[in-house]
């Protein structure tokens, strides 16, 4: 049986995907007891999880009201933008001319199941577009980099959630493309280029006035992810 340790990482990581997906609105309801019996695990696993997603600022908890699925304010959701710029410009400014064979061919496969996603999979494309910036700053191979711009990554779903819907498909798929051309080539102007521009696109995108109101319930998100390291009891629901 898994450590409550290891249970606590494994809802961390459910939780955080569906935030990233998009499949849990702000101010989704997370109650422990509910989590708890879907996902068979322990109440101190799931209080670990959510505490550790608090650290995130991905969720919000309240004494005596839980927690609920963090919901940004117009003005730190353009600080997150806006810092996500800066510490993205540092990753192409230290790529460019340094990735290995190995590393440009992972980069493209990235880039491919983005494309195969975006019409077929809406949620996976969601995770896909921001594990492509993820895998950008890993392979920097500054952990203090990641530690800033890990967070920041995942706070934009719930900006784009909030403020940016229905415009998530536009993250320009080919955008990714040519930023990996030019960091293979060395060419950091360019990168650095089409990476600002990319990322002020995101940007007006993601403060546009169209809405849309379809919410997943928290169940139904859970549902999605069973599957992925953590075992549900046969008659779980919430």
């Amino acid at each position: 049986m898994a450590s409550r340790k290891n249970e606590a990482n494994l809802v961390y990581d459910m939780l955080t995907r569906a935030i990233i997906e998009q499949a849990l609105a702000p101010e989704t309801k997370l109650p422990e007891e509910a989590i708890s019996k879907q996902l068979n695990v322990s109440r101190h696993a799931v209080r670990l999880a959510l505490q550790m997603l608090a650290t995130d600022e991905l969720v919000e908890i309240r004494q005596n009201k839980g927690a609920t699925v963090a919901k940004p304010g117009i003005e730190q959701g353009r600080d997150i933008l806006r810092m996500r710029m800066e510490l993205e410009d540092v990753v192409v400014r230290t790529l460019a001319g340094k990735l290995t064979a190995l590393q440009v061919e992972e980069l493209r496969k990235s880039v491919e199941l983005e494309h195969a996603y975006v019409e077929k999979d809406p949620a996976s494309y969601k995770g896909q577009t921001c594990s492509f910036h993820r895998t950008l700053a890993r392979m920097t191979n500054s952990k203090l980099l990641s530690k800033y711009l890990d967070p920041l990554l995942t706070q934009s779903s719930l900006v784009f959630y909030i403020y940016g819907r229905p415009h998530w498909t536009k993250c320009n798929s080919d955008e990714h493309a040519e930023i990996i051309d030019a960091l293979e080539i060395g060419d950091i102007e360019r990168a650095q280029s089409i990476m600002r521009m990319h990322l002020e696109a995101i940007y007006e995108r993601a403060f546009s006035d169209d809405k849309i109101s379809d919410v997943n319930s928290l169940h139904d998100a859970l549902n999605r992810y069973i599957g992925s390291g953590v075992r549900p009891k046969a008659d779980a629901g919430v």
